[in-house]
């Protein structure tokens, strides 16, 4: 089999960053997945092109796209976890390691992806939308108890969710306004350990337990968490029927999970382009499942169909084998 140039899709870094930013946060995870899958895709024996894109409409006249035979995306937020750069792609014809353009764009809308999850019969937190152009109700603001947790309906890596105590707190959150003119959800705030499940397909490769106080990043991580077979069995089970219920189950993905004594398991959310890179904890579960970064970057391509492509000339080139 000839070597193959896979194309690695990211977001173009922010030259000046500006602390607590969001979209410099998003960028600097993006450019750092990028750059260790090129290097991964190199070490398996591959050409490697990292595509920096601002927008989906740029990758269309990206002057490396000819030549590449597939892509990765490395890219999130808006750029990347709304779907359009690999709505891009299947308008090009590029075979992409990851999910639909119309799944990634469900399960990026935490809103939707709640209400489809729920009528999958699956837990998810009670929520209130705080539009951005309405008033709040009060009465399910109040129905929701304290405290509750504020976040972006198209939020990534955790960025902009606060803790909020009373109705001082959503009142004063609501006179500020978001910083972008995203809705903010309101969830019910549980308290329990937070659990990261990763799964390749319909395959779980293991789990990661977070430790963070409230609002905060991570200060911890401990794989595989420590809990009994049956409750890891059950955790498992909830991450595969919330991957089938968005029909994510074509690339990498990973569900994010509240584990409650009180109230059992909890679907936060359901993120269908992982992070990727070597410090991650897609990354760190895979290791701790017996493969290495290498081996993961291997497994996600073998995991796609590489449909035929048509050539320059018109002509159709016989399908690519898939990797051992």
């Amino acid at each position: 089999m000839r070597p193959l140039c896979v194309g690695i899709l990211t977001s173009r870094p922010v030259r000046a960053q500006v602390d607590g930013d969001p979209a410099a946060v998003e960028r600097r995870v993006d450019v750092e997945s990028a750059r260790d899958m090129a290097c991964a895709i190199r070490a398996l024996g591959h050409e490697a092109a990292i595509l920096e894109v601002a927008t989906a409409d740029e990758l269309v006249r990206h002057p490396k796209i000819p030549a590449v035979d597939l892509c990765m995306v490395a890219a999130h937020g808006p750029t990347g976890g709304s779907g359009r750069l690999v709505e891009v792609l299947e308008r090009l014809g590029i075979p992409y390691c990851a999910p639909a353009s119309n799944a990634i764009a469900g399960a990026f809308d935490k809103l939707a992806a709640r209400k489809c999850l729920a009528q999958h019969g699956l837990p998810v937190p009670t929520t209130v939308v705080l539009s951005s152009d309405s008033e709040p109700n009060a009465r399910a603001v109040a129905m929701l108890g304290w405290p509750c947790v504020a976040k972006p309906r198209h939020g990534a890596h955790g960025t902009e969710v606060a803790w909020l105590r009373d109705e001082a707190a959503v009142a004063d959150l609501v006179r500020r306004g978001a910083p972008t003119s995203d809705d903010i959800l309101l969830e019910r705030g549980i308290e329990g350990r937070e659990v990261q499940v990763v799964l390749l397909g319909e395959q779980v490769l293991g789990a990661m337990e977070v430790h963070r106080a409230a609002g905060e990043p991570a200060s911890m991580m401990v794989c595989p968490p420590q809990f009994g077979q049956v409750v890891l069995d059950g955790i498992y089970a909830l991450a595969r029927r919330a991957v089938a219920a968005l029909d994510l189950h074509a690339s990498l993905a990973r569900v994010d999970l509240l584990c409650s004594p009180r109230q059992n398991e909890c679907i936060l959310e359901v993120e269908p382009l992982p992070p990727v890179h070597r410090r991650g904890v897609a990354a760190r579960v895979a290791a701790a499942a017996g493969l290495s970064y290498e081996q993961l970057i291997a497994r996600m391509l073998d995991h796609m169909a590489l449909p035929a492509r048509p050539t320059l000339a018109g002509h159709r080139e016989a399908p690519l084998a898939t990797y051992a």
